[in-house]
């Protein structure tokens, strides 16, 4: 068998553009390891096809796709508008209603009864991800008249956002928890929680998992400022964490975007935990055969900050060109990785290993001082490929902060497990009926991955008193 070509996971968000099977078939081969629902659009019937269709794909295949199921949330949306669109232009008056109705020119429906409750006059009410923007003239008891002050094509069910306004409800939604429902039933690895603004949400999501004897992966998404504020015990409740542009962008001012995006991977890093950047990173390809340059420099500085997945929405959920969106996003991780590789250096070990020690306390884990060995050696010695037998995933996570040109091969038992380390930068994983050091040999030899003459860096957890877990390296030449 053939590794991918890049250690970049990519999100792939499957939608009318791409949910038969010639078009699974096609994103998977061209790089996607991660197939995204978006529960905001479309029917259970229709999701339920799209993740029988991955499976299928995937098994027969042979390549492991993990699937991400996003929750709406309490995301104000645009109702239904006639022919799907309308077009705003500056200056015009428009009228938001809480009715019923198919909008039009002039009057647009928003799917949320009390959002006259939630702005005052003066106030900027933002759509389409801040691409629209208008100003409060007047609140009324079921209406909201607004003047244009940016104006452009409005589509069905677009996003609106009003920057730090409260929503006076949970983030879990009685809608979210029938999402949850569906997404255990169907086998979902993980999901994205919408609009985080708390570890409670997290652990919400969670409990009612367990209260069913489900398991599920647990992304947050940041994309409120709340979130920001409380970032560090949301990092710590949840599995991983998307970041979520399009609605942090909006929420905060614009220009501070990329440097929290640089702090908010770090973070994420330190603790061991994947990352995910979304939102518009390739969006010109929805339409475009090939993406701006601006935008190929936004996936490649991404990369460089230590992302373990990119995402693509719109491009491949109803783009012209879903496939060439993760052929494009592939290329660009695999020249970015190998930039990264050529300077895996002594230097940049050491930085990395300063600011692993800055950021994790004294008396931490036996795994993390584990890890901090193997990427010491990794620098001393010439290793092909890096062997971690796992039961949680976590020792691979924690290999896989360090960004290691080497790949990490994991081993688990358990299919979910072996599945959410597709979030995990240059993890591969392999379900198994037993991780002990022959099988896994014998396996990786048999399909060609492993070569005699290869020196290979083994973990391993060995029993020493009430130590339990990875607690010891061994480095060998097969």
């Amino acid at each position: 068998m053939r590794l991918p070509t890049h250690k970049t996971k990519i999100v792939a968000t499957i939608g009318p553009s791409s949910r038969d099977r010639k078009t699974i078939t096609a994103l998977i081969r061209a790089g996607m390891n991660v197939a995204r629902i978006n529960f905001a659009h479309g029917t259970f019937e229709e999701h339920e096809r799209t993740i029988h269709l991955v499976r299928k794909v995937a098994e027969k295949l042979n390549i492991p796709v993990a699937v991400l199921g996003d929750l709406p949330g309490v995301k104000i949306r645009v109702g239904e508008l006639q022919k799907d669109q309308v077009t705003l232009r500056r200056w015009q008056t428009v009228i938001l209603t809480t009715e019923e109705i198919e909008g039009y020119d002039g009057l647009i429906p928003v799917q949320f009864k009390d959002f006259p409750r939630l702005v005052s006059k003066g106030d900027v009410i933002y759509l389409s991800d801040g691409f629209i923007a208008l100003r409060v003239e007047e609140v009324r008891e079921k209406e909201v008249v607004c003047k244009v002050i940016v104006g452009g094509t409005l589509y069905s069910h677009k996003g609106i956002n009003v920057p730090n306004m409260r929503m006076p409800v949970e983030a879990i939604t009685d809608r979210d928890r029938e999402i949850l429902e569906f997404a255990m039933e169907h086998g979902i690895d993980a999901v994205g929680v919408s609009f985080v603004g708390s570890a409670y949400d997290i652990l919400d999501v969670r409990k009612f998992a367990e209260e069913r004897k489900g398991r599920l992966f647990i992304i947050a998404k940041i994309e409120r400022p709340d979130a920001v504020r409380n970032f560090d015990e949301i990092l710590n409740a949840a599995d991983g964490i998307m970041v979520a542009r399009g609605d942090l962008g909006v929420e905060m001012p614009i220009e501070k975007l990329p440097v929290l995006q640089k702090k908010l991977i770090k973070k994420a890093n330190l603790a061991g935990k994947p990352v995910i950047t979304a939102t518009q990173m390739l969006e010109s390809m929805t339409a475009e055969k090939l993406p701006t340059r601006a935008e190929v420099t936004d996936v490649a500085n991404a990369i460089l900050d230590g992302t373990d997945a990119v995402m693509l929405s719109e491009e491949t959920a109803v783009g012209k060109y879903p496939v060439d969106a993760v052929r494009m996003m592939a290329r660009i991780a695999r020249t970015t990785e190998a930039y990264r590789d050529s300077m895996w250096s002594e230097r940049i070990v050491q930085w990395k290993m300063s600011e692993l020690k800055r950021g994790i306390p004294r008396g931490s884990r036996v795994k993390d001082a584990i890890t901090r060995s193997i990427i010491e050696a990794l620098n001393s010695i010439d290793i092909k490929y890096i062997l971690t037998p796992t039961r949680s995933g976590e020792t691979a996570r924690l290999i896989s902060r360090f960004k290691p040109k080497q790949w990490i091969l994991a081993f688990a038992t358990d299919e979910l497990v072996a599945r959410t380390l597709m979030f995990s930068y240059g993890v591969y994983p392999f379900v198994v009926d037993s991780t002990t050091e022959d099988e896994i040999l014998t396996l990786m030899t048999g399909l060609g991955v492993v070569k005699t003459g290869d020196t290979v860096l083994l973990t391993k957890g060995t029993p020493i008193g009430r130590t339990a877990g990875t607690n010891t390296i061994r480095i060998f030449t097969v």
